[in-house]
């Protein structure tokens, strides 16, 4: 028998409740579905980095081109464009390489340019300035569908379902929209690039997690 004070202790009661309220309150079921919904989670983590990585190199390489310039982030002619949004988490992300004292180069900044930063890109915003380059990043998108809108949705969804598993919430309720998550990222890897999928075959343990836990997620 688990002992609830300690979980509440240690992952939270407002945390822990959505399990107990699943399982009837029933504090030992909840506890492994909470043990379960971090297996699930772990299993997503290999296809997000790859993505996130792709994501922001392929944007980065259009970028560049566009501006003629691997510092394009520092380009006035980008910088007229930004947001504050922007060119804060620029200058957060020059702080932070300061901070470890390391000298800032493009692949420290593109690194640590938060998700968040890439995705918003895509925002309507700039439809008129930046789309018409960063369409080159997703050559195997079909071109009926290779709209910044789709861009900005698609990626904009697995964001938000990627900060919930990186920030350790509950994602595992609904097999269906699971799997659909799963999907989106493996959809947003084949626009990228053709290969991406196969290289990442031996870390794609997704659909083996979901068939083994599928009645707690139901």
């Amino acid at each position: 028998m688990i002992n609830s004070k300690v979980i509440e202790r240690i992952v939270s009661k407002d945390r822990f409740q959505p399990y107990l309220n699943s399982h009837n309150q029933n504090v030992d079921k909840a506890f492994e579905h909470y043990k379960i919904n971090i297996l699930i989670s772990q299993s997503f983590y290999p296809l997000l980095a790859i993505l996130e990585v792709g994501l922001r190199n392929s944007i980065h390489n259009q970028l560049s081109r566009k501006y003629n310039d691997l510092l394009w982030f520092d380009n006035v002619d980008f910088i007229t464009k930004a947001t504050s949004f922007h060119t804060e988490k620029i200058a957060h992300a020059k702080t932070s390489i300061l901070t470890e004292k390391k000298p800032v180069t493009e692949g420290r900044i593109i690194s640590e340019l938060s998700f968040g930063f890439w995705t918003s890109l895509f925002d309507s915003r700039f439809e008129k300035t930046l789309w018409k380059n960063l369409r080159l990043a997703f050559p195997n998108c079909p071109k009926v569908i290779r709209k910044r809108k789709t861009m900005s949705t698609k990626f904009n969804r697995v964001r938000k379902f990627r900060n919930r598993i990186f920030h350790h919430e509950p994602i595992s309720w609904n097999l269906d929209v699971l799997n659909s998550y799963k999907e989106d990222v493996i959809e947003g890897m084949v626009w990228l690039h053709k290969d991406l999928v196969p290289l990442s075959i031996e870390l794609n343990h997704v659909d083996k997690i979901l068939s083994k836990y599928r009645n707690i997620i139901i």
